[in-house]
């Protein structure tokens, strides 16, 4: 400690040396003094002349012994600050935090507090009081408040300022500008305190914005006449002192700052960034919607009449909560004559509460290397802080006397063996024009409007159709790739301006989301509000309501498919310092994407998939209706309310965000930087599974001949039933070297064994005779004995509560059980939202990696009796 108290001296930065008294002492005991004043002269010989005693978080309720000498908390807790910094000899810097430490904890108010009103009598006038402001967590400062408090605690206040503590909540960072403190609050305050993000890489926009407000604020102090009028500033005019602080400009200068730095940590470390993992292909090929040359079109159609001009808009904040607040003994250096830094800044800009907003985004890369897409971006320069909101106007679409739109079902399976394609499917050799149809009439919208309940057809979206260039239609994946040209030309490139911007919108500040954020919330909350064919089912939903839902799912995939860039980008770009302190917030917004994304994609191949409504999918968005919650809880809650910021209340939109235990995992000790793509089965897929079903075998020379006759043994076995039988419910995970793994389900796994037992097996008996000659050969033979033997029925208590069957499995290359995750939670959610409450699988006794890879994912072995089958295990959760 000696070595830190020096070391804060040679940098001229004060040290203060806080201790937490409260939980144990006993106020009326002279030992408990005694070695209270004991511990803080142990430290003041050490070379500290700056000390806190802290009060915060304790039980008010004294002991007995406390109760017969002192009237009342405030008294004893005085009492015994008061003697201590006596005993230290009137140190020039002794804080004090009381128990009632902001207005939301004060009772009745702090003007009425009997506890504040004795501490402001009791306590010696040169101690200070450390105050938080409204809120544990305050979202706003005002002049009003201090001033307030104030005059009850007989002193100015230092200001213990939590904006950034992200203590009480793992899964969020803050890295947002200093913003919500008023103009003017420097010279009613003796100092502020900022508690910063545990991790230390994460508070350089903080602190540097923070320092951009104080000399705001300092410029404010001493260059205003008595007219009011600002004279010029020697603190810097270039900086805009004179027009008073904005934290959206003060975001921009710190952006630039902070990309240099990250770009010169890298330079004096040495760090050399990680790579893919061995075996993987460089990732420049990696194309959302691409396959075997076969790239999935989103072309936008119009649709309805055209919208008037909107303008972009400032993110609306989202009111979160907080917990207990925690404390890090921090110190400010002492500034000018004596005051330390102080908070104040313009309120947040207002908007309409009711309505979301849905500006431009942004990419991870140059907006040259991106393909258009719905909504305008923002330019490169500093947003101007005082932005006009306008709201979006809500044009007809398909106004009566119009034609009608048509649109044809979308096919997003290989097809099934035993039946044809559902009605109304393009037939192989149809035109694209052929595939869907799209009124001239109807225009749209060019970019996503507000949340808001579909009415009557209105639209403000893009109808964008999803075909493949040989005419098949399949679900629609965004176009934007997942890196761009400048990144597959020089992928070491240090961070750009724009990814570091992304990142802090991802993580901003406790009650407002930057940008990307909130259009990542409007859209899947919009998606998952305005789904066609939610209530009763249709027979032919309004296609241009359709085309609306697809245009935002398109926007809401390219949000999606951007921040999966910016997390490959980060982990090769970034220094170690950065990588590992922010990797695990951004490693889990990017898994979290990934379910959801290939969810939506998987919502959207559903839409026209079933014309009849007494079909598996006429019920398909009842889940959808189901959810009655409010997004957002109230705005007097503290942010620990909402727990995980944007990841929980991503997390709480999908069907199966009750169940924890499918987002909680450790993030990998070595972070990747391998893209992936997961999406629901295209008909592409089928081959390349099989292929992936057969590595390591291909090149054995004991099974070359076998394979070479018969390429699909292996895959069929695996997963030949569910492509066959339930490929609606599958779902591919891709990375650079092709699909790298898969998740099937059957939503009533009864069924699903009935067909497979009494149509499936029998074909492939015939296609796979007993005769085939693979004895002794392994998982060959395994294959071929498994189509020529009875199975096994599951037992009936099973089925009844683990109505569905899954399984789930990835290549060996895939190290990263995030990426496993989101297909298990992609999956998941598809059965649930189609009424599943649980869901088994079935695993060899003898595989521990997959018996513990479900194990992560909150399957238990059932305890019901299989004693005809010893070598199989039964797997279930609960959904």
């Amino acid at each position: 400690m000696q070595s830190l108290i020096k070391a804060a001296q040679e940098h001229d930065v004060e040290f203060i040396f806080a201790i937490s008294a409260g939980q144990d002492i006993v106020f009326s005991s002279a030992g408990d003094r005694l070695l209270l004043q004991q511990k803080l002269r142990q430290v003041a010989a050490l070379g500290c002349s700056a000390f806190a005693l802290l009060f915060d978080d304790i039980d008010p309720c004294m002991c007995r012994a406390d109760r017969d000498v002192f009237p009342s908390l405030a008294q004893a807790q005085a009492s015994v600050a008061n003697e201590a910094y006596r005993e230290l000899g009137l140190p020039p810097t002794f804080l004090f935090c009381p128990t009632e430490y902001c207005s939301s904890l004060c009772s009745p108010s702090p003007a009425k507090s009997r506890y504040l009103q004795t501490l402001g009598q009791e306590l010696l006038p040169e101690i200070g009081v450390i105050w938080t402001g409204p809120k544990v967590v305050s979202q706003e400062l005002s002049v009003a408040l201090v001033e307030e408090v104030e005059h009850v605690l007989q002193r100015r206040l230092l200001i213990w300022d939590n904006l950034f503590a992200n203590d009480y909540d793992c899964r969020r960072v803050f890295l947002g500008p200093y913003t919500g403190r008023a103009p003017g609050l420097v010279p009613r305050l003796c100092g502020l305190l900022l508690n910063p993000n545990c991790e230390l890489q994460a508070n350089f926009i903080p602190i540097h914005t923070l320092g951009s407000w104080f000399r705001s604020e300092l410029w404010g102090c001493t260059h205003t006449n008595s007219t009011g009028t600002e004279a010029s500033a020697e603190l810097g005019d270039s900086q805009g002192l004179q027009e008073g602080y904005s934290p959206q400009k003060a975001l921009e200068l710190a952006l630039l700052d902070w990309v240099a730095e990250i770009k010169q940590q890298v330079l004096e470390a040495g760090w050399t960034p990680l790579h893919p993992s061995t075996g993987c292909k460089e990732e420049a090929g990696l194309h959302p919607g691409t396959a075997e040359g076969q790239e999935a079109l989103l072309d936008p159609q119009p649709c309805g009449t055209a919208p008037s001009e909107a303008d972009q808009r400032e993110p609306e904040p989202c009111a979160v909560t907080t917990g207990n607040r925690k404390r890090k003994a921090i110190s400010v250096p002492e500034e000018g004559n004596g005051s330390r830094a102080s908070a104040g800044g313009p309120q947040s800009p207002a908007g309409d509460g009711d309505q979301l907003a849905s500006g431009s985004r942004e990419s991870c890369e140059p907006s040259s290397a991106m393909p258009s897409t719905a909504g305008s971006d923002r330019s490169s320069g500093a947003p101007a802080a005082d932005e006009t909101v306008h709201s979006l106007g809500t044009p007809t679409c398909c106004s009566s006397g119009a034609s009608t739109c048509q649109s044809t079902p979308l096919d997003s399976s290989d097809g099934r063996e035993r039946g044809s394609s559902p009605p109304g499917s393009p037939q192989p050799g149809a035109s694209t024009a052929d595939v869907l149809q799209i009124p001239s009439g109807c225009k749209a919208d060019p970019r996503p409007g507000p949340i808001s309940q579909l009415v009557d057809g209105a639209t403000t979206s893009p109808v964008p159709t999803a075909l493949l260039t040989n005419g098949t239609a399949v679900s629609p994946i965004p176009t934007v790739p997942l890196i761009s040209e400048e990144g597959r030309s020089d992928s070491s490139a240090p961070l750009t301006m724009e990814e570091a911007r992304m990142l802090v919108e991802l993580f901003y500040l406790p009650y407002h989301h930057g940008p990307q954020a909130q259009h990542l919330l409007e859209d899947l909350q919009w998606l998952r509000a305005n789904s066609p064919n939610m209530g009763v089912p249709t027979r032919s939903p309004n296609s241009c309501v359709v085309a609306q839902w697809r245009s935002r799912a398109r926007s809401f995939q390219q949000l999606c498919a951007q921040t999966c860039c910016l997390h490959s980008r980060f982990v090769h770009s970034a220094g170690q310092a950065l990588l590992y302190d922010l990797h695990p917030y951004l490693w889990d917004i990017r898994n979290l994407l990934l379910a959801a994304s290939a969810f939506v994609l998987w919502l959207d191949g559903r839409l026209l998939c079933d014309p009849d409504h007494k079909g598996t999918w006429g019920s398909c968005f009842g889940w959808c209706q189901s959810i009655t919650a409010p997004l957002f809880p109230g705005e007097d809650a503290e942010p620990w309310v909402r727990r995980g910021g944007l990841f929980g209340e991503l997390q709480a939109l999908l069907p199966v965000g009750n169940s924890c235990d499918l987002f909680c995992h450790p993030p990998p000790l070595f972070p990747s930087r391998q893209l992936y793509l997961l999406h629901p089965l295209l008909p592409q897929d089928k081959g390349k599974l099989y292929q992936m079903c057969r590595e390591g075998l291909d090149g054995d020379p004991s099974t070359a001949e076998v394979l070479a006759a018969h390429p699909n043994l292996l895959g069929d076995r695996v997963l030949g039933s569910f492509l066959s039988l339930s490929p609606e419910y599958t779902f591919v995970l891709e990375d650079a070297g092709g699909p790298c793994g898969y998740a099937a389900g059957a939503l009533c796994a009864e069924r699903f064994l009935q067909e497979r037992d009494s149509s499936w097996l029998p074909a492939m008996q015939r296609r796979y005779p007993r005769e085939l000659g693979v004895l002794g050969q392994g998982v060959l033979e395994e294959a071929l004995l498994f189509f020529h033997t009875k199975p096994l029925p599951v037992p009936l208590p099973v089925l009844r509560r683990f109505p569905s069957l899954v399984q789930l499995d990835m290549a060996p290359r895939v190290q990263d059980m995030g990426a496993g995750c989101s297909l298990a939670v992609s999956l998941l959610s598809a059965l649930r939202t189609n009424g599943s409450r649980g869901v088994f699988c079935q695993v060899s006794a003898a595989d521990h990696q997959q018996l513990s890879f479900y194990s992560k994912l909150g399957f238990i072995a059932l305890p019901l009796p299989w004693p005809s089958s010893p070598g199989t295990q039964l797997l279930g959760r609960l959904l």
